[in-house]
């Protein structure tokens, strides 16, 4: 699977330190499974990491770069980090990353129809960080909208476009209050996508807000 878009490497750190609430590291395990570029910078996060812990309260010694030497043996440990991870594109597709990373079968989740062709599952809600589906049909606009935090959005199935962006299967939106924008579905399935968001959606729509009341996103 190619992916083409990551979250920031602010993200990847936290999450090699395990500093993330459940809901984003979920997504973030799921896209370290399917891309090798963060599945190595994970690595060496995490080999880092666990120098600076092993040098202790040595804080006034100097800061040293990245030995090459080292290189070849962070690589080898990030072969090894799809063991914490699985292809959201392989192994029977949705089913089996619901399975996997949602702890639960297809049948049980509990979609809502919110016309238009587009359905919501909300799964988890901690500390005003929420984990939901989204399920949209080809050609479906979504509400235009910016956030009140961050936001992770991980493609399972399908594509869609934000601006000339195109997200698909495998690649992470990276959003905040900063971002504002509309994704589209484009092609000719379906798109499934898992999102983690800190706060609630800000929409433009008046349709919109009255439908988000209904949902609790």
């Amino acid at each position: 699977m190619s992916v083409n878009h990551h979250p920031s490497e602010a993200w990847l750190m936290d999450y090699a330190l395990g500093n993330l609430p459940d809901a984003f590291e979920t997504i973030l395990t799921a896209h370290v499974g399917t891309c090798p570029s963060c599945r190595s910078d994970v690595a060496l996060d995490e080999r880092l990491g666990g120098e600076i812990l092993a040098r202790g309260n040595q804080t006034h010694a100097a800061p040293r770069p990245v030995d090459p030497d080292m290189l070849p043996e962070v690589d080898s440990f990030a072969d090894d980090l799809p063991s914490r991870a699985v292809d959201v594109g392989a192994n029977g597709g949705f089913d089996f990353f619901v399975r996997t990373y949602l702890k639960c079968s297809s049948d049980s989740l509990r979609w809502r129809r919110l016309g238009g062709g587009l359905q919501i599952c909300r799964l988890t809600e901690e500390d005003n960080i929420k984990m939901w589906l989204l399920k949209a049909r080809p050609g479906k606009v979504l509400p235009q909208h910016t956030h009140e935090g961050s936001e992770l959005t991980l493609v399972l199935k399908g594509a869609y476009f934000c601006g000339e962006d195109l997200f698909k299967a495998g690649d992470i939106e990276d959003a905040d209050e900063t971002t504002y924008h509309q994704p589209m579905v484009t092609g000719n399935d379906e798109c499934i996508c898992l999102a983690a968001t800190e706060g609630s959606l800000k929409f433009d729509s008046l349709v919109a807000r009255l439908a988000q009341k209904f949902v609790g996103i």
